[in-house]
Parts: C-alpha cells; structure tokens; sequence
C-alpha cells in the first residue's frame, strides 16, 4: 500500500469514527457529554475499538473502514457505557489478579450489549458478545456483573485449558495500561482525569433525568434511568445503614459504664490521708453483649434470601465478637433448634429448618428467655408476620432487617428497621 494511500484510509477512518459518533449522539443524546469527551485515536496495534482510563478512544482503521456508520455507532455506544459503568474501577474494588481483566471484560460485555439488542441497536456484520457466548459458564442475565465475573472465574479455575480470551475493551475495563495505549500526558491527546471524569458522568445522569422528564421513562433504556437515580438520587446503602444501627446499639450498651467497688481503683494509693483513707471505685466497662439472631425460615422465603440473611450474621459476628455469645434462632410459625455460635466458621453449618407459617413473634420470646438476656436482637425476615407489642424483658434493642418494602409499615415502631434491598 502507497503512503498515499494509507494516508487516505485513515483520513476517512477517522471521519467515519466521528460520523458514528455524530449517530450515537442522536440516538441517545443525553450521552452527548461523555461522546464528545471521548477522544479519538488512530491505532494499528488494535483490533477493533477500545478505550483506556483516561477515555481515549483507539481504533483500527482497517476495522473501521469495513463498518457502516450505524453500526460503529452501536460500538462507540458500547464503549461510552463502559465508561458509565465505572468498570474498571469496579474490578480494581474486586482485588482480582490484573490478567483476569479478560473475564470482567467478558462479563461487561454481555451486559452492555443486552441493552444495545434491547434498544435495537444495529451491529451490521458484526457478532458481540451475548449471554449465549457464554453458555458453557451458566451465567444468567439477571446476574450483576461481578457475579457473571465471579461465575467465570470459576469456571476457568476448573477448566483452565477450555478458557479462550474475547476481545479486549481496553484498560477501561481494569488491568495494566495496554501496549497500544498512549501516555496519560500525552501533548496532542491528554488522558481526562478523575474528578474530570466524575463531572462528566455527573452531567450525563443529569441529562438521562431531564430527557426522562420530558420524553417519558419508557423513551430510554431502564438500566440507564437506574443508574442516573442511583448516582443522583441515591438510596441509602441498607448494608451501611444496617451496620449503623448495630454500632449504635453496641455503643448504647457498651457506653454504659459504672462505678464499682468489687476491686479498687488505680488511684487508690493517692488517698491516704494519716490514719485515713478514703475509698475510691473503680471504672466497670461491660463485656460485649449477647446478641441474638431470628433467621425467618418460613415458605415464604427463598434461599436467595437465606444466602443474604447468613451473609449478615458473619458481619454482626465480626463486629460484635462471639465471647459472649450469638445466638441464631431459625423460626416459622415455631421457634426451630437455637444454636449459639462458637466460631464465624460455623454460620456455614447453621441448621435451618423451616418452611412453615410466619411469626418471628414467637421467635423474639424464645429470645427474650435466653441466659444471659440478649441485650440486641436482630430479625432478619421479609416482615410477613405478627409482631409483639413490646421488647421482652431485658432486651434493649430489636433492629429488623426486611426484604419487602411494603412490610416497613407494619413493623414495630419501636425497632430500628433496615430494607434489605435486591443487589443489581
């Protein structure tokens, strides 16, 4: 090929990038902001598109030149949404190995191009990747992305030699920068930073919520809307607020210090005074609590619940300690067997019968009977159940943790209470 020549694919390359661009942008312009951030840069060493972290987009001209406009348009809209996700900060969070950017780069894929299809994006000749790519690994649609990820893995690590690489994204999706990849202070093409970065995708979800003001929700993808909600109008983080209402618990009790005089103080010696002395107490500080756990077992919760609700006795484990006691009881309509735990270890073997009615009821009084009183209980259900009037005696605290939004009205009152919302 003449110098020429080569210099006139890439000139129309180039201008086929931006024209794509130009579609992408009206197809869903209130990604417009982020689009015409995205900066182009031309590379032999790439196969098709990718972006890195500072969002510098390459691109193969030879690739390129065999696309149509529309359906370069549904690529470059691949790549923005890679930078919507966040995703390589996301697998960065995972602390996984830098080679295994492959299977989250995978992982990503497949749920990016399950909108692009849904929005009826055109791909011309091109196959992405879909769900159906990736039999073989059982992942599921309604799956997030780190599950998907984590699903791979697994795979991979029983069947190392059946694991085939799919197209690399490029360092947008984690892992160490690509060869291809220019320097982040390159004079012609800067890298756009962080903070720049969080100003753009700030901006995007702003324009999603006015385009979904005044087109209606239904004129966008939904995962789209989801996301600017969350960014915007962000819901409280039920982990956190649930970790928030146990410390605050614990320090309720543990706060609650005395003076003693079953042993003497350290200033002791300082009162003697001739003949006399005077006696001082000494600081009593309370040993951790007991705690108890009411693990709702009846029909109407699924095992997907359960798997959340052991999740959140190996956290209140690990902030509370076990040396005076956790103590999980599973209930139906009836208290099953109680078991007090002696090691985070053994949450894994917890006996959970079940699959009856509901009372949790009948489980905060078998709580309230406990030796030592538990001074916090915490009911993990989805709140389908009669509720006692009062706390038993002695127990300080009920913190209900619930995975029905509904049931957040008929709960005590009295108790701190938690919605355990669905992971996406």
């Amino acid at each position: 090929m003449s110098t020429a020549t080569a210099v006139a694919i890439s000139e129309d390359a180039r201008l086929r990038v931006m024209a794509a661009r130009i579609v992408a942008q009206s197809r869903w312009p209130y990604l417009s902001t982020l689009l015409f951030n995205l900066k182009i840069v031309e590379s032999q060493q790439v196969g098709t598109l990718a972006v890195d972290e500072g969002w510098r987009m390459y691109y193969s001209p030879e690739f390129v030149m065999e696309q149509t406009p529309e359906a370069l348009a549904t690529m470059v809209l691949h790549e923005a949404l890679h930078c919507v996700n966040q995703h390589g900060p996301r697998f960065r969070a995972l602390a996984q190995p830098a080679e295994l950017h492959v299977a989250w780069n995978s992982a990503g894929d497949v749920g990016i191009n399950r909108v692009l299809d849904d929005a009826h994006m055109p791909w011309g000749g091109f196959e992405p990747l879909r769900f159906k790519n990736l039999s073989k690994f059982q992942v599921q649609a309604e799956m997030s992305t780190e599950k998907i990820y984590f699903t791979i893995v697994e795979y991979i690590n029983q069947h190392p030699e059946e694991f085939k690489s799919q197209s690399d994204c490029g360092s947008i999706v984690g892992g160490k920068a690509r060869g291809y990849e220019i320097a982040r202070n390159n004079s012609d093409n800067p890298a756009i930073k962080s903070d720049q970065q969080d100003v753009i995708r700030d901006q995007v979800a702003q324009d999603i919520l006015n385009f979904a003001r005044v087109k209606g929700i239904g004129t966008m993808p939904g995962s789209l809307l989801r996301w600017a909600q969350d960014l915007l109008e962000p819901k409280v983080d039920w982990r956190k607020a649930l970790a928030g209402a146990f410390r605050s618990s614990l320090a309720t009790v543990l706060g609650r210090r005395d003076y003693v005089y079953t042993r003497p103080s350290r200033r002791q010696s300082a009162m003697k005074m001739g003949s006399h002395e005077f006696i001082l107490p000494s600081m009593r500080k309370p040993a951790p609590p007991a705690i108890a756990i009411i693990i709702d077992t009846s029909g109407s919760i699924s095992p997907d619940e359960i798997t959340v609700f052991l999740s959140e006795v190996d956290g209140i484990v690990k902030a509370n300690g076990i040396s005076q006691g956790v103590t999980v009881i599973p209930c139906d309509a009836a208290v099953g067997e109680i078991q007090k735990l002696r090691s985070r270890g053994a949450i894994t073997s917890l006996r959970l019968q079940g699959g009856g009615g509901t009372d949790m009821g009948v489980g905060i009084t078998a709580a309230g009977k406990l030796r030592p009183t538990p001074k916090i209980i915490v009911v993990l259900t989805d709140g389908y159940t009669p509720w006692p009037d009062t706390l038993p005696k002695g127990v300080e605290s009920m913190i209900v943790c619930l995975t029905v939004n509904d049931s957040l009205e008929t709960a005590p009152s009295w108790a701190k209470k938690i919605l355990i919302e669905e992971e996406q």
